[in-house]
């Protein structure tokens, strides 16, 4: 077969839009994830996209056949190759990372529906119905509920599966999420301003746990290249016949025959560590599993709309946008992209918040997720009363926990945020719904808040400078106006404190929140001593871990061209595919991101080798 670059151009404009010769306008940064191609011109990519690759057999050092070849071996790659493994198939996992530095995403908090493990810990069983319909009601009906299905109806069984073929001091460590926590949410009827969650999350380390279930799928017929990376699709291009409806000038329907492009994808070309080009040939199937664009700055800019506009709507420079944590570099979309595939559709969602350390503009290292400060809290997605710079309320703590803070506070000035709450603490967490990890974020149930808390009074007003240290952001006192005190305000800004406390007080009273809609469950008075205060700094919008949508796929994970029929043999899961997650990132259960991507992995594996 003569691999050139007339070749692999004909292939994805014929499969994209039906025509024997296309073009993808460039496009200006608002619109800049939209993709068309007008009839009779040559064709033409938008810079974030790029022309594909182009290798000629002569440069081919070898070829590789085998059933499925995956192409990435993160998370959903994994899975797949494993399940694909167990059921007889030869698989090619092809992988960019070395052996001995790979990593796996997240902090291996993965979410479950119904797992053994969980049920055999005392957590109710979950009706599949209700979390199916509380994921769409999120996600505005965007997400594909058919996906969702599956996570929902297997992700117990992934779970028990991990378990079971975990390393002993894997099993022995795996704790659920929030297990001893948020009691109170659940006795008073689980839903906070109709918004509900489940416990099911299970963190186990799966970066210890994948190596040994490697060497047993290789054992069955599995094979990792590490070190490759995978380049460009191998693609054919054959005409089928579609019926399409026609209307006469009478109103009368017909149904004619059209004929449409169909590709096929036959195998992926790598190069290898020594920059030598591999061709691996799929007998059954090719697997994009190869993470998100969150790494690249130039898709990013491109694709991530919202966040754009929120840098742009703050002035801040859109340069160096780009995922912080996990985030891939989208050339494995890309191949799939170039073989006619599409990008799911706007909004597109990312994990956020995001871990952040430090600040280029405050005093202080504390910022508003996963910062490492002394106090062993993090009170962004606490259900506390929070106020803005100015001492005034400006959302409902409680909404979708740290996400609806999130979102209120990246359209409002930058500075620092003020959380305030008195000996009631424990009830009102206790309340909290188990929305993202624990309440407040970052915290487990281990935590001895008892402690830490009585240790904040105890410091008074040693810890009121911030630049000693630069950590300090909590303090506690017997009585309110000591507590301000400490805090550092100005006479203004305890005043205005003092009448918003006061405000949400009386509402607590009344039972109403007439500012925000606060659950009434939620509204527990500041009044009983003693008293505490915490900050963070809210400097700039968050770009987040990791972005959430990639290629557009069917209930199969089969990618679909631009008629919406599938590429034949290619499919996409975990981050690189899409239909998962839209609007933004949350969570009726913690640890979604890693139990759909491994889930849905799974599920695909199996479902490639299932015998029919």
């Amino acid at each position: 077969m003569k691999l050139s670059r007339r070749y692999f151009l004909k292939g994805v404009a014929a499969s994209a839009a039906g025509v024997a010769a296309a073009k993808v306008l460039e496009t200006s940064p608002g619109n800049a994830g939209t993709i068309t191609y007008p009839v009779g011109t040559d064709t033409k990519y938008p810079a974030w996209l790029g022309e594909p690759p182009v290798i000629g057999d002569d440069e081919i050092a070898d070829t590789i056949k085998t059933d499925i070849v995956i192409v990435g071996g993160g998370n959903a790659g994994t899975m797949c190759a494993f399940a694909a493994a167990e059921n007889g198939a030869t698989v090619a996992v092809i992988e960019s990372q070395g052996k001995n530095n790979i990593s796996y995403y997240g902090l291996h908090h993965i979410a479950s529906i119904n797992s053994q493990f969980c049920l055999n810990h005392g957590l109710p069983k979950i009706k599949k119905s209700e979390f199916i319909a509380e994921f769409q009601r999120r996600s505005h009906n965007r997400t594909n509920p058919r996906l969702v299905k599956k996570f929902t109806d297997h992700s117990g069984e992934m779970v028990d599966w991990l378990l079971e073929n975990a390393p002993q001091e894997v099993r022995d460590s795996a704790t659920i999420e929030n297990l001893n926590s948020n009691m109170d949410y659940f006795k008073m009827g689980g839903k906070i301003n109709s918004f509900k969650c489940w416990k099911g999350c299970v963190h186990l380390n799966y970066q210890k746990t994948a190596p040994g279930l490697i060497e047993r799928a290789e054992k069955q017929g599995a094979a990792w290249y590490w070190g490759h990376r995978g380049v460009v699709l191998v693609t054919e291009i054959a005409d089928i016949t579609e019926k399409r409806e026609t209307v006469d000038r009478n109103g009368v329907v017909t149904m004619v025959d059209a004929a449409v492009p169909r590709t096929t994808v036959t195998g992926v070309i790598a190069q290898n560590p020594e920059g030598r080009y591999i061709m691996f040939m799929a007998g059954k199937a090719v697997v994009l599993a190869g993470g998100d664009y969150g790494g690249n700055p130039e898709m990013y800019l491109a694709l991530q709309d919202e966040q754009r506009w929120l840098y742009e709507s703050h002035g801040l420079s859109t340069g160096g946008l780009r995922c912080s944590g996990f985030g891939r570099d989208g050339s494995v979309i890309k191949m799939g992209l170039w073989a006619g595939g599409s990008m799911d559709p706007c909004p597109r969602a990312l994990v956020s918040p995001q871990v952040m350390f430090r600040s280029d503009n405050y005093a202080s290292n504390v910022l508003r997720w996963g910062a490492g400060f002394s106090e062993a809290m993090n009170p962004w997605g606490s259900p506390f009363v929070w106020l803005d710079s100015k001492g005034k309320r400006f959302t409902d703590e409680t909404f979708m926990g740290v996400y609806g803070q999130l979102m209120r506070a990246e359209r409002m000035k930058p500075g620092r945020y003020y959380a305030f709450f008195d000996k009631k603490w424990a009830d009102l967490m206790s309340r909290s719904a188990p929305e993202h990890f624990s309440q407040p974020v970052g915290a487990s149930d281990t935590l001895d808040y008892e402690a830490l808390f009585a240790s904040w009074v105890e410091r008074g007003a040693k810890g009121a400078d911030p630049g000693r240290g630069g950590t300090v952001c909590a303090w506690g006192a017997n009585t309110l106006e000591e507590l301000l005190g400490y805090m550092g305000f100005d006479k203004e800004m305890k005043a205005s404190v003092k009448a918003e406390i006061e405000t949400y007080n009386r509402y607590c009273e009344n039972g109403e929140d007439e500012d925000f809609g606060r659950d009434p469950k939620m509204l527990l008075p500041i009044n009983e001593g003693p008293f505490f205060g915490m900050y963070s700094i809210e400097e700039r919008p968050m770009t987040g871990t990791v972005t959430l949508n990639g290629l557009v796929i069917d209930e199969y994970q089969r990618v679909l061209d631009y008629n919406y029929n599938p590429i034949v043999n290619l499919y996409a899961s975990g981050n690189s595919s899409g239909g998962r997650f839209a609007v933004q990132y949350s969570s009726p259960i913690p640890g979604l991101t890693l139990g759909m991507a491994m889930t849905l992995g799974r599920v695909l594996g199996q479902e490639l080798t299932a015998k029919k």
